[in-house]
């Protein structure tokens, strides 16, 4: 099948599957950089933090219902 990884799934699944991943963790970090600029009291860096996990958050939920698409179609 082209465009199938060895794994049985796509490139486009699995791109997708490590993007997820790599979003999900990134929110650890940036959890913690929000931390950081709060303890330095800086309220500007804070909300870019946040904002960054936001727009982190909803890109994931898209990603999610993208993926439960993708995976459902019949093969």
């Amino acid at each position: 099948m082209e465009g199938t990884q060895e794994f049985g799934i796509s490139n486009l699944e699995y791109d997708l599957v490590t993007t997820l991943s790599n979003l999900l963790e990134g929110q650890e970090v940036l959890e913690q950089y929000e931390a950081d600029a709060d303890e330095a009291g800086d309220r500007e860096a804070a909300e870019i933090f946040r904002m960054i996990q936001h727009s982190n958050y909803e890109a994931a939920q898209r990603i999610r219902g993208v993926l439960g698409r993708l995976m459902s179609q019949p093969r």
